[in-house]
Protein backbone atom coordinates (compact mmCIF):
# COMPACT_ATOMS: atom_id res chain seq x y z
CA UNK A 1 0.00 0.00 0.00
CA UNK A 2 2.83 2.38 0.87
CA UNK A 3 4.54 1.69 -2.48
CA UNK A 4 1.24 2.27 -4.31
CA UNK A 5 0.78 5.60 -2.56
CA UNK A 6 4.34 6.63 -3.33
CA UNK A 7 3.71 5.76 -6.96
CA UNK A 8 0.57 7.90 -6.94
CA UNK A 9 2.51 10.83 -5.48
CA UNK A 10 5.26 10.46 -8.09
CA UNK A 11 2.66 10.41 -10.88
CA UNK A 12 1.08 13.56 -9.42
CA UNK A 13 4.52 15.19 -9.21
CA UNK A 14 5.16 14.49 -12.90
CA UNK A 15 1.85 16.12 -13.84
CA UNK A 16 2.53 19.14 -11.63
CA UNK A 17 6.10 19.55 -12.89
CA UNK A 18 5.00 19.29 -16.53
CA UNK A 19 2.34 21.96 -15.97
CA UNK A 20 4.22 24.42 -13.78
CA UNK A 21 7.88 23.55 -14.27
CA UNK A 22 10.29 22.12 -11.71
CA UNK A 23 11.18 25.44 -10.10
CA UNK A 24 7.64 26.69 -9.54
CA UNK A 25 6.10 23.42 -8.36
CA UNK A 26 5.67 23.26 -4.58
CA UNK A 27 4.95 20.31 -2.29
CA UNK A 28 1.53 21.86 -1.69
CA UNK A 29 0.78 21.75 -5.43
CA UNK A 30 1.91 18.11 -5.64
CA UNK A 31 -0.26 17.19 -2.64
CA UNK A 32 -3.23 18.88 -4.27
CA UNK A 33 -2.65 16.99 -7.52
CA UNK A 34 -2.37 13.68 -5.63
CA UNK A 35 -5.47 14.33 -3.52
CA UNK A 36 -3.50 14.34 -0.25
CA UNK A 37 -2.90 16.88 2.45
CA UNK A 38 0.58 18.37 2.61
CA UNK A 39 1.10 16.59 5.94
CA UNK A 40 0.26 13.24 4.35
CA UNK A 41 2.68 13.97 1.52
CA UNK A 42 5.52 14.60 3.96
CA UNK A 43 4.90 11.19 5.50
CA UNK A 44 6.26 9.69 2.27
CA UNK A 45 8.75 12.31 1.11
CA UNK A 46 10.48 14.60 3.59
CA UNK A 47 11.29 17.28 1.01
CA UNK A 48 10.96 18.28 -2.60
CA UNK A 49 14.59 17.20 -3.07
CA UNK A 50 13.81 13.68 -1.83
CA UNK A 51 10.81 13.47 -4.15
CA UNK A 52 12.89 14.63 -7.09
CA UNK A 53 15.54 12.05 -6.25
CA UNK A 54 12.88 9.32 -6.30
CA UNK A 55 11.72 10.54 -9.71
CA UNK A 56 15.32 10.50 -10.93
CA UNK A 57 15.85 6.92 -9.73
CA UNK A 58 12.71 5.76 -11.55
CA UNK A 59 13.75 7.64 -14.67
CA UNK A 60 17.29 6.23 -14.76
CA UNK A 61 15.83 2.73 -14.46
CA UNK A 62 13.78 3.31 -17.62
CA UNK A 63 16.79 4.87 -19.33
CA UNK A 64 19.01 1.90 -18.50
CA UNK A 65 16.40 -0.48 -19.90
CA UNK A 66 16.19 1.52 -23.14
CA UNK A 67 19.98 1.56 -23.58
CA UNK A 68 20.38 -2.17 -22.92
CA UNK A 69 17.57 -2.95 -25.37
CA UNK A 70 19.36 -1.13 -28.22
CA UNK A 71 20.88 -3.41 -30.85
CA UNK A 72 23.12 -2.64 -33.85
CA UNK A 73 22.06 -3.53 -37.40
CA UNK A 74 22.27 -7.25 -38.11
CA UNK A 75 25.75 -8.24 -39.18
CA UNK A 76 27.39 -5.16 -37.64
CA UNK A 77 28.21 -5.98 -34.01
CA UNK A 78 30.91 -3.29 -34.07
CA UNK A 79 28.13 -0.68 -34.16
CA UNK A 80 26.90 -1.52 -30.66
CA UNK A 81 28.43 1.70 -29.30
CA UNK A 82 26.51 3.75 -31.86
CA UNK A 83 23.23 1.95 -31.16
CA UNK A 84 23.46 2.33 -27.40
CA UNK A 85 24.67 5.91 -27.55
CA UNK A 86 21.83 6.94 -29.82
CA UNK A 87 19.33 5.14 -27.58
CA UNK A 88 20.64 7.10 -24.58
CA UNK A 89 20.28 10.48 -26.30
CA UNK A 90 16.95 9.67 -27.97
CA UNK A 91 15.45 8.71 -24.62
CA UNK A 92 15.86 12.25 -23.32
CA UNK A 93 14.86 13.99 -26.55
CA UNK A 94 11.67 11.92 -26.77
CA UNK A 95 10.94 12.47 -23.05
CA UNK A 96 11.35 16.24 -22.51
CA UNK A 97 10.13 16.14 -18.91
CA UNK A 98 12.76 13.53 -18.05
CA UNK A 99 15.38 15.69 -19.76
CA UNK A 100 14.24 18.74 -17.79
CA UNK A 101 14.41 16.78 -14.54
CA UNK A 102 17.93 15.54 -15.26
CA UNK A 103 19.27 18.96 -16.28
CA UNK A 104 17.56 20.66 -13.33
CA UNK A 105 19.02 18.25 -10.79
CA UNK A 106 22.49 18.38 -12.33
CA UNK A 107 22.41 22.15 -11.79
CA UNK A 108 21.46 21.59 -8.13
CA UNK A 109 18.72 23.13 -6.01
CA UNK A 110 18.50 24.67 -2.58
CA UNK A 111 21.54 25.73 -0.57
CA UNK A 112 25.06 25.67 -1.97
CA UNK A 113 25.85 22.48 -0.04
CA UNK A 114 22.63 20.84 -1.22
CA UNK A 115 23.50 21.81 -4.78
CA UNK A 116 26.86 20.07 -4.55
CA UNK A 117 25.42 16.94 -2.90
CA UNK A 118 22.58 16.63 -5.38
CA UNK A 119 24.83 17.36 -8.34
CA UNK A 120 27.24 14.58 -7.31
CA UNK A 121 24.42 12.10 -6.75
CA UNK A 122 22.75 12.89 -10.05
CA UNK A 123 26.08 12.73 -11.88
CA UNK A 124 26.71 9.28 -10.41
CA UNK A 125 23.28 7.96 -11.38
CA UNK A 126 23.36 9.32 -14.92
CA UNK A 127 26.94 8.09 -15.33
CA UNK A 128 25.81 4.54 -14.51
CA UNK A 129 23.40 4.62 -17.44
CA UNK A 130 26.45 5.00 -19.73
CA UNK A 131 28.04 1.76 -18.51
CA UNK A 132 26.53 -0.31 -21.37
CA UNK A 133 28.40 2.01 -23.73
CA UNK A 134 31.53 1.31 -21.73
CA UNK A 135 31.11 -2.38 -22.47
CA UNK A 136 30.81 -1.57 -26.16
CA UNK A 137 33.96 0.57 -25.97
CA UNK A 138 35.92 -2.30 -24.42
CA UNK A 139 34.70 -4.58 -27.21
CA UNK A 140 35.89 -1.98 -29.73
CA UNK A 141 39.43 -1.94 -28.35
CA UNK A 142 39.45 0.50 -25.43
CA UNK A 143 41.43 -0.57 -22.36
CA UNK A 144 39.98 -0.53 -18.82
CA UNK A 145 42.38 2.32 -18.05
CA UNK A 146 40.90 4.44 -20.85
CA UNK A 147 37.30 3.72 -19.94
CA UNK A 148 36.77 6.19 -17.09
CA UNK A 149 37.90 9.19 -19.09
CA UNK A 150 35.89 8.14 -22.15
CA UNK A 151 32.67 7.74 -20.14
CA UNK A 152 33.15 11.18 -18.58
CA UNK A 153 33.68 12.63 -22.05
CA UNK A 154 30.56 10.86 -23.33
CA UNK A 155 28.53 12.23 -20.43
CA UNK A 156 29.81 15.77 -21.01
CA UNK A 157 29.12 15.53 -24.74
CA UNK A 158 25.62 14.12 -24.27
CA UNK A 159 24.56 16.55 -21.53
CA UNK A 160 26.00 19.49 -23.48
CA UNK A 161 23.97 18.58 -26.55
CA UNK A 162 20.82 18.15 -24.46
CA UNK A 163 21.34 21.57 -22.89
CA UNK A 164 21.72 23.08 -26.36
CA UNK A 165 18.56 21.27 -27.44
CA UNK A 166 16.71 22.52 -24.37
CA UNK A 167 17.59 26.14 -25.17
CA UNK A 168 16.83 25.76 -28.90
CA UNK A 169 20.40 26.55 -29.90
CA UNK A 170 20.58 23.76 -32.45
CA UNK A 171 18.42 24.67 -35.43
CA UNK A 172 19.81 23.12 -38.62
CA UNK A 173 19.20 19.36 -39.24
CA UNK A 174 22.93 18.70 -39.56
CA UNK A 175 23.36 20.31 -36.13
CA UNK A 176 20.70 18.22 -34.43
CA UNK A 177 21.78 16.56 -31.16
CA UNK A 178 21.29 13.14 -32.77
CA UNK A 179 23.52 13.97 -35.74
CA UNK A 180 26.25 15.55 -33.63
CA UNK A 181 26.26 12.75 -31.06
CA UNK A 182 26.34 10.11 -33.83
CA UNK A 183 29.36 11.88 -35.34
CA UNK A 184 31.11 11.95 -31.96
CA UNK A 185 30.42 8.25 -31.38
CA UNK A 186 31.58 7.32 -34.88
CA UNK A 187 34.82 9.27 -34.46
CA UNK A 188 35.39 7.53 -31.13
CA UNK A 189 34.74 4.13 -32.68
CA UNK A 190 37.02 4.89 -35.65
CA UNK A 191 39.84 5.91 -33.34
CA UNK A 192 39.81 2.69 -31.35
CA UNK A 193 39.40 0.54 -34.44
CA UNK A 194 42.40 2.31 -35.99
CA UNK A 195 44.45 1.69 -32.84
CA UNK A 196 43.55 -2.00 -32.87
CA UNK A 197 44.41 -2.28 -36.57
CA UNK A 198 47.74 -0.50 -36.05
CA UNK A 199 48.54 -2.85 -33.19
CA UNK A 200 47.74 -5.91 -35.29
CA UNK A 201 49.73 -4.59 -38.27
CA UNK A 202 52.69 -3.74 -36.05
CA UNK A 203 52.69 -7.19 -34.51
CA UNK A 204 52.51 -8.81 -37.95
CA UNK A 205 55.38 -6.70 -39.28
CA UNK A 206 57.47 -7.56 -36.26
CA UNK A 207 56.81 -11.26 -36.71
CA UNK A 208 57.63 -11.09 -40.44
CA UNK A 209 60.91 -9.18 -40.03
CA UNK A 210 63.93 -11.35 -40.91
CA UNK A 211 66.17 -12.29 -38.04
CA UNK A 212 69.77 -11.13 -38.18
CA UNK A 213 72.37 -13.90 -38.04
CA UNK A 214 74.83 -12.55 -35.47
CA UNK A 215 77.41 -15.28 -36.25
CA UNK A 216 78.05 -14.42 -39.93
Amino acid sequence: MADARKGLILDAARVAFSRLGLERTSMREIAKQAGYTVGALYAYFSSKQELLSALLEEMTGRLQTAVLAARPPKGHPEHMLLARGQAWLTFFISQPHDMELMLYLLAGIGTQRAQADIGRRVHSQIRKTLEPMGEALLASGATPGQLDGELEALLAQGVGLLMAQDTNRLQAPEQSPEALFARYLQDLLNRYQAEVQASVTGAADKAAAPQVDLFR
